[in-house]
């Protein structure tokens, strides 16, 4: 027997509009997954955009808050600030009064005890003395004010009078020199006279040689008339500040 004759017939009933029912019912199947997918995907995507725009109300809010904080605790700081430099400036300027005071109470004090010195000294001192010689500096290095202080001691019912000398000891090139105060000031003389009854400042200004370097001060203090009493006094100078008494 042939292979055409074993295969098998099968008989199908005819259906006019079968394919285009099941294609129409396989297009509204899809369009109404789609639509509820739509549908779906929007409820979800509002769900979200809800949650997202109440969580950025919400940042917003906290923003707002950390602004408003900020802003108070920026005025605190400079409120702080501005205190502490108004305490700053007023502890300063309490600083400045009281070391005013305790210059003003030194000054005093000093003044107390040149003026006993003056009228009342401790020891047996009495007559013209040479009581200080001050060298302070100027704004030009080479130039200085200097005061010389004579008092009469004791004896000061009546006025003293004379001629008091100053020479400036010192070296050029490293050989001893001797200025006189003339030679340097303003000073025509080689003496500059006084008159008082209880003391006599004496004060100038002078300029040292670019080549001299001064090592001391010798004063020479020489009233006249009666007493004729003749002083010697002698400073050191030291490095352009005040210098005190050495000695005679």
């Amino acid at each position: 027997m042939s292979l055409k004759s074993k295969e098998k017939l099968i008989v199908v009933p005819y259906q006019p509009g079968k394919r285009a029912r099941q294609s129409l019912f396989f297009m509204v199947t899809s369009i109404v997954i789609a639509v509820v997918g739509f549908f779906a995907g929007e409820s979800r995507l509002s769900y979200q955009y809800d949650a997202v725009a109440e969580e950025r109300d919400n940042l917003l809010h906290e923003l707002q808050r950390v602004k408003k904080s900020e802003t108070t605790f920026r005025q605190s700081v400079a409120n702080l600030e501005r205190g502490r430099a108004i305490d700053s400036q007023a502890q300063q300027d309490v600083q400045a009064t009281i070391r005013g005071l305790e210059q003003e109470a030194n000054q005093l004090k000093a003044d107390v005890t040149f003026y006993k010195n003056i009228l009342a000294p401790a020891d047996n001192t009495k007559g013209l003395q040479v009581q200080k010689m001050e060298i302070s500096a100027t704004s030009d290095i080479k130039r200085y004010a200097y005061k010389l202080v004579l008092t009469q001691v004791a004896n000061n019912k009546r006025y003293i009078n004379g001629v008091v000398a100053v020479n400036f000891i010192g070296s050029i090139d490293g050989k001893k020199e001797i200025l006189p105060l003339r030679d340097i000031s303003e000073v025509k003389d080689l003496g500059v006279k006084f008159k008082f009854r209880y003391f006599q400042d004496i004060t100038g200004e002078l300029t040292i040689p670019d080549n001299f370097t001064p090592e001391k001060i010798h004063v020479v203090a020489q009233a006249s008339g009666k007493k004729n009493t003749r002083v010697e006094q002698t400073f050191d100078w030291k490095n352009k500040e005040t210098v005190n008494n050495v000695g005679q």
